[in-house]
């Protein structure tokens, strides 16, 4: 028996390097956007499917949502030499903050085929471009003034800057100052991508949710009380100028519609909000 162990443990370690490097299938008994969060790594089971996509996830509307103020901080430091309202938005709000699971934060996933880099220092660059094409797009369409603040020392992810965009909309009650959209972009890692990801190829620089502090993330904050702010309409419109291989996930709480924050998760992918709906109820 003895002699089988090291061969039984070989063999063992095979199968799971086996499993790891397979794309994960395409479950029908799941939503597409649990499809999608499960590919990009959101695994954890606090989020799942409901009939109606309102009751996705276990703490959804408990309060206070997630418990915020127990969570600890993803950066190293807190925001420094930003102007009084951008550093209230900042260290006053969940984008800080890193619950433990994937399930509980908002995350950017994506799969950048490889055809269109060729290494990780390229992806990032890539990604970051992308990003801010979307932003710059939308804003314009919006009639909303946006500007990438390049003047701030900001905190770091996975040795990346988060990147700031100030927005300004007379509209919107966004003040110099009060709105911005934030994100940040992880260091892409070589991997396989599922087939059902749209435009995807075999092969991809991926930006997963599945690390504890090194993830994607894109989130707009708006100063105050305020909730005048068509978010949702952002998250569309942002989703629908990035790539069809990149997808962005919100639990409860984060998203705003019709000046109310949704209490239930969702997933925003080619411009349209998806909810974690099972299949038979769609």
């Amino acid at each position: 028996m003895k002699r089988l162990a090291p061969l039984t443990t070989a063999l063992l370690a095979a199968a799971l390097a086996g499993c790891a490097a397979t794309p994960r299938a395409y479950d029908a008994e799941q939503s597409r956007a649990l499809n999608l969060a499960r590919a990009g790594g959101i695994y954890d089971m606090d989020l799942r499917d409901s009939e109606d996509g309102t009751r996705s996830y276990s703490k959804g509307i408990l309060g206070p949502l997630l418990d915020f103020a127990s969570l600890a901080t993803s950066f190293d430091a807190p925001l420094r030499h930003l102007s009084g309202a951008q550093t209230f938005v900042f260290n006053a709000t969940d984008i800080m903050m890193t619950p433990d699971k994937p399930s509980a934060r908002p995350s950017l996933m994506g799969w950048m085929p490889t055809s269109r880099v060729t290494s990780e220092d390229q992806a990032y660059e890539q990604y970051v471009e992308l990003v801010d094409q979307a932003i710059q797009q939308v804003a314009k369409d919006m009639a909303l003034e946006a500007n990438k603040l390049s003047n701030v020392k900001t905190p770091e992810v996975d040795g990346h800057p988060l990147m700031l965009w100030s927005v300004e909309s007379a509209e919107y009650g966004c003040d110099a100052g009060q709105c911005v959209v934030a994100y940040n972009i992880k260091t892409p890692v070589y991997w396989k991508t599922p087939a059902y990801i749209k435009d995807g190829e075999p092969e991809s620089y991926n930006i997963a949710a599945n690390h504890s502090k090194k993830y994607s993330r894109l989130i707009f904050r708006q100063a105050g009380d305020q909730s005048s702010f068509p978010v949702d309409k952002l998250y569309r419109a942002i989703s629908g100028e990035l790539p069809p291989w990149m997808v962005m996930y919100f639990p409860p709480g984060f998203v705003i519609q019709e000046g109310e924050p949704l209490s239930y998760p969702v997933m925003y992918e080619r411009g349209q909000q998806l909810m974690f709906k099972e299949p038979n109820h769609e």
